[in-house]
């Protein structure tokens, strides 16, 4: 009596308990994930994206989150910069995750509803950051 194959995902059945337990074997993908989400330059880079678009808070452009907003989306991020920077991986992907869960409640609605490019850029990178420091967060623990 042979064992069935087995699947070619890095999670495997076993036959003690019905849990799937991660075996040592990762995807490309996950390990892109891993490395993507240990950087700080995301956090960098959304910290970036909100202190700049202050110029536009001002002039109070449709979809664009306020000053303070931007100043507080941008210090948070920093830190979330700064956190994974220093090595504290789970602080870092944290809050760069719930911080974008946050900012996307408050402003995505406008920025879709405004139609606007920048607003929408601000959305997206948003949602991509959050999604990679959110995998970690969530699952890489």
């Amino acid at each position: 009596m042979s064992t069935p194959p087995s699947p070619p995902s890095s999670y495997t059945l076993h036959a003690n308990d019905a849990k799937h337990r991660r075996t040592a074997t990762a995807t490309a993908t996950e390990r892109l994930l891993a490395q993507v989400s240990a950087s700080a330059y995301p956090a960098l880079l959304l910290s970036g994206i909100n202190l700049s678009a202050m110029s536009l808070a001002r002039r109070r452009t449709l979809g664009v989150p306020s000053v303070m907003q931007c100043t507080m989306y941008g210090a948070v991020f920093g830190a979330a910069a700064y956190a994974l920077a220093s090595g504290d991986y789970t602080n870092g992907s944290g809050l760069g995750a719930g911080w974008s869960a946050i900012w996307l409640f408050f402003n995505a609605r406008n920025a879709f509803r405004s139609r606007s490019p920048v607003p929408l850029a601000m959305t997206v990178a948003v949602v991509s950051v959050g999604s990679v420091y959110a995998w970690r967060y969530v699952w890489k623990r």
